[in-house]
């Protein structure tokens, strides 16, 4: 027959549950059993989630590096790109810039009198100058009041008049160009 069991008790069973270090240890039994069991089960899966971040982090490493080499790889062929667009973009302003003195050089011809020759003739973006001689006076009037009347010519300036006796009238013309951009 087996022997009695003995059960020795040093928590004490009475008044367990009127005493304040009895009321704390009633609930540390109870309700910090459940309180610990959570707190593992956090730490648990803070520690499972970790292997999930590192995972994503060195695939996230990766995927920046094999990136970045793709970018360095292409970065000369990006340069050319970058250079051909600044070529193609000056030759279209120049194409579209190319028409404003094949027309001025037109008005000019159109405004000319018989009798009035250009010597030289200077068009940039902003500024025409030209040198010329008229024969006769009417000529040098006709013209004078003839490239006044052109819209886009602006502060026509004459300057450095004289009178030769082969060439007759010879005299330089400045004006700006209407439009263009200013400095």
């Amino acid at each position: 027959m087996p022997a009695n069991q003995i059960r020795i008790n040093l928590l004490g069973t009475q008044d367990l549950g009127h005493t304040p270090w009895g009321r704390l240890v009633s609930w540390a039994t109870t309700y910090g059993r459940y309180i610990m069991i959570t707190t593992e089960i956090v730490v648990l899966l803070a520690f499972i989630s970790r292997f999930s971040l590192d995972r994503k982090n060195t695939d996230l490493t990766e995927e920046l590096g094999q990136k970045q080499a793709i970018i360095e790889a292409n970065l000369e062929f990006e340069r050319e790109i970058k250079s051909l667009q600044a070529n193609l973009t000056t030759a279209k302003k120049l194409l579209t810039d190319q028409t404003k003195p094949v027309e001025l050089l037109n008005l000019i011809e159109s405004t000319l009198p018989a009798d009035v020759f250009l010597s030289s003739l200077d068009i940039s973006q902003t500024k025409l100058t030209l040198t010329a001689s008229a024969g006769t006076t009417q000529g040098f009037a006709q013209f004078l009041s003839n490239i006044q009347s052109v819209r886009q010519l602006q502060n026509v300036l004459l300057g450095d008049i004289r009178r030769e006796p082969t060439t007759g009238i010879e005299f330089q013309l400045t004006a700006d160009v209407a439009g263009a951009p200013k400095k």
